[in-house]
């Protein structure tokens, strides 16, 4: 016992560095961080698109109208072919396991929300609601 305490002191003694490690010396570039903008506080200030971000895309909190849900990949791509032809919005897939969602359109005002359900429903959507979720804005020039 007398030998281990001598050996693991002596061990201690000769394995501290007098070279230390100092992470003041260390230079580490500053992370580039996307804007994020919410649209209840910020209404006046345009949205931009700057290249030196990490990430070109913007997301704020918005409104898309669900329309479908399932199981199968290939009905939600087929339906959102159809929809493409029959609206001029963007249309999104997302994947919430284990169902496919098929999401429409990208509005920062509910009642724009409203509106493309209300031609859903008089389409052949009559199921369709409105979900609060994260969206991307269209830029303005």
């Amino acid at each position: 016992m007398k030998y281990l305490l001598i050996f693991l002191l002596f061990n201690i003694l000769i394995s501290q560095n007098t070279n230390s490690f100092n992470p003041d010396l260390l230079i580490d570039p500053e992370p580039r961080w996307p804007e994020i903008l919410n649209p209840l506080t910020d209404n006046n200030s345009k949205l931009s698109v700057d290249n030196s971000l990490d990430s070109n895309i913007t997301e704020i909190e918005g409104y898309r109208v669900q329309v479908f849900a399932t199981q199968d990949r290939n009905k939600a791509d087929q339906l959102q072919k159809e929809l493409m032809l029959k609206f001029n919005e963007n249309i999104y897939i997302i994947f919430e396991a284990p169902n496919y969602k098929l999401r429409v359109g990208d509005f920062l005002d509910r009642d724009d929300a409203e509106a493309l359900r209300l031609k859903l429903l008089s389409s052949e959507f009559p199921s369709s609601w409105i979900v609060r979720t994260r969206i991307q804005p269209k830029l303005i020039d």
